[in-house]
């Protein structure tokens, strides 16, 4: 049986980040896994190579429109999946979102499925239809290998924070709300409980750490937050699997994949509940207001972090095992694609 060509697609500038982003890496590797032949690409040209490849599988609803319309003209099959933050008004000018609008429909248009990964995307997606259902579009959440962040004694945890987040620009960093994070990391370690306690802020660094390193001088805990860069994806297991805090204190996440790594890994998650945290993290984690800024505000959020219940952890794992592992990404492939 000649096994069907996957042409995997994502308009990143370094090859390398379909290895490096989990979730891109994930994805490839199922594929592989129900026996397609992939190859990946970040040039658009390569879908004119028409007799290369069956299907055109693509990320993101906006540059992969076009990869979209040239695998139609030579009646391949399109697959598009990603997130579509842009679809959530509370976080995009009226012309960003009325731009991501006009581009999922056409690329709705040009596709033979639409992989959605969070609920909050697909709300959003049937607001701007203005209605319940849409032949193309099916729900499958990233997924993670959920038994890499297995701990079984939370009790050997160092008393450290983390957070993952890409900081090459202020921007993101600010969505993100890792500088929140700082100030909220601060306010903590004048508490006894956290007297000896380190923040993790893992990811690329560039003008957005920059940004934090600043704040971290003004705030005066430059000793105590360690900035990680890019590092392998077993050094950042290491590190979530020994951490007992995370934190994802961002206006808005569409899915929120670090965190759920984090949670299986057993760290108290504390986050903002915006966005695709409200279906992910569920009441697992700590949920506070981001706006806080009171004094009265941060000891009632220290509070709430410090009485967690322990006995939340092994169930949060449980979640996350049955919810977001990556089998059942791979049976949502098998029965979707399969079918088309």
């Amino acid at each position: 049986m000649i096994k069907k060509r996957v042409l995997f697609y994502s308009s990143v500038k370094d090859i390398e980040l379909f290895q490096i982003q989990r979730f891109y890496s994930v994805d490839i590797a199922l594929l592989v896994n129900l026996g397609y032949e992939v190859s990946i690409t970040n040039h658009i040209g390569k879908f004119c190579l028409f007799w290369k490849y069956d299907i055109a599988f693509l990320y993101f609803y906006k540059w992969a429109l076009l990869p979209a319309i040239l695998a139609k003209i030579f009646s391949k099959k399109v697959y598009f999946t990603g997130g579509i933050d842009q679809l959530e008004e509370s976080i995009t000018s009226k012309i960003e979102f009325f731009s991501q609008a006009i581009l999922f429909k056409l690329c709705y248009i040009f596709s033979d499925i639409c992989l959605v990964v969070s609920q909050s995307d697909l709300k959003n997606i049937k607001k701007i239809y203005n209605r319940k259902c849409l032949d193309k579009v099916y729900f499958s959440s990233h997924t993670i290998n959920v038994d890499s962040f297995y701990v079984e004694n939370v009790l050997s945890k160092k008393n450290d924070f983390t957070t993952i987040a890409w900081m090459g620009s202020i921007e993101n960093v600010q969505r993100k709300g890792v500088d929140k994070s700082l100030i909220l990391f601060e306010k903590l370690v004048q508490r006894q409980e956290f007297s000896d306690s380190k923040f993790y802020i893992i990811g690329k660094q560039g003008e957005g750490s920059r940004y934090l390193s600043k704040l971290c001088t003004s705030l005066n805990i430059t000793d105590r937050v360690v900035f990680t860069g890019d590092i392998d994806e077993e050094v950042k297991i290491a590190i979530l699997r020994d951490s007992k805090y995370y934190f994802q204190l961002s206006t808005f996440e569409g899915f929120g994949i670090a965190a759920i790594e984090a949670l299986a890994a057993k760290n108290i998650v504390i986050h903002s509940g915006k966005g695709g945290l409200k279906e992910t993290i569920k009441n697992f984690g700590v949920k506070i207001n981001i706006y806080a800024d009171s004094v009265e505000d941060f000891v009632n959020i220290s509070n709430l972090i410090v009485s967690y219940r322990p006995d939340l952890l092994s169930k949060a794992h449980n979640h996350i095992l049955a919810n977001y592992s990556n089998d059942a990404r791979q049976n949502d492939f098998m029965k979707i694609m399969l079918s088309k």
